[in-house]
């Protein structure tokens, strides 16, 4: 058994880990972000005996980064430096959380782990900070990329999910556009807390860094087109938008397609098509 202390459980992520790691053999300590300062971590120390900690504390409203590079730099940089370091020097094993948003996006084939990174807006410049202090100040970490993810909490600094608002559209509106030539993983959150209790079950101690993805990628007018499908509504109201043409407030990568062969090693998380049915039952 382990004891496991999880930062931001009442986010989306957050919210599926509790769901997972609910009748386990493990302990785990659900901090949500009322209950934990993030100006002071060695509060931390009242919990004795920590074994992992998962940060799912971050800064994710994209387009606000943009105008608040101090804060999200905060969030998702200055907090993990200090977090990295108490995890050091007390033997924790860090879980963090980070984006596909690291890459630049112009490169239409699958990223690895070792490729190049560079973010095109703030949101990703602040979690590539993240990331290298990470790196840098803890020799015992997983960083875990994921991207597009989906789940039944939704997502606050986002104002929802995008299978909601898909839902949200189709039931108001006689059309509406979705970008065709962007491409990601859409992942369902709950299928990466699955694959967290999974590292902490089996001990695993290859640290480092990994894509945490479905297995398979698509453009979000695919994805958007089965959200429909599923649900039972016109898919046809959908009509595709070219990525250049769209007007961003940040900028975003256009293709995030990431290579998943190390994670598959020990733990492969569902397509899009599967994840979204399991989503829609459980919703």
């Amino acid at each position: 058994m382990a004891k496991v202390v999880l930062l931001g459980a009442n986010g989306q992520l957050g919210s599926d880990i509790v769901r997972i790691f609910t009748n386990t053999q493990h302990e785990l300590v659900a901090l949500t972000r009322d209950k934990f300062d993030i100006n002071n971590v060695t509060s931390l120390d009242n919990l004795a005996n920590i074994d992992y900690i998962i940060n799912c504390i971050a800064y994710t409203n994209v387009d606000g980064a943009e105008n608040n590079y101090t804060l999200a730099n905060q969030i998702n940089a200055a907090f993990t430096y200090d977090l990295s370091r108490y995890c050091n020097s007390n033997n924790i094993v860090l879980i963090h959380i980070s984006t596909d948003y690291v890459f630049a996006g112009d490169k239409d084939r699958l990223l690895q782990e070792s490729d190049n990174v560079l973010p095109v807006n703030n949101y990703g410049l602040t979690k590539l900070n993240g990331e290298i202090l990470v790196s840098n100040y803890h020799d015992k970490y997983f960083i875990f990329r994921v991207a597009s993810l989906y789940g039944v909490a939704g997502a606050s600094g986002k104002g929802g999910n995008f299978v909601n608002t898909m839902l949200r559209l189709a039931n108001t509106r006689d059309s509406f556009g979705v970008i065709a030539d962007q491409y990601s993983h859409p992942t369902h959150s709950l299928d990466v807390a699955r694959c967290l209790l999974y590292f902490i079950d089996k001990q695993i101690t290859d640290y480092g860094l990994y894509h945490c993805v479905g297995y398979d990628s698509c453009s979000w007018y695919e994805f958007a087109k089965e959200i429909l499908l599923q649900s039972g509504l016109d898919k046809n109201k959908i009509q595709p938008l070219d990525f250049n043409e769209y007007k961003f407030i940040a900028k975003r990568p256009q293709y995030t397609k990431l290579s998943t062969s190390k994670l598959d090693k020990y733990f492969i998380l569902n397509g899009y098509k599967q994840a979204l049915i399991e989503y829609f039952r459980i919703e």
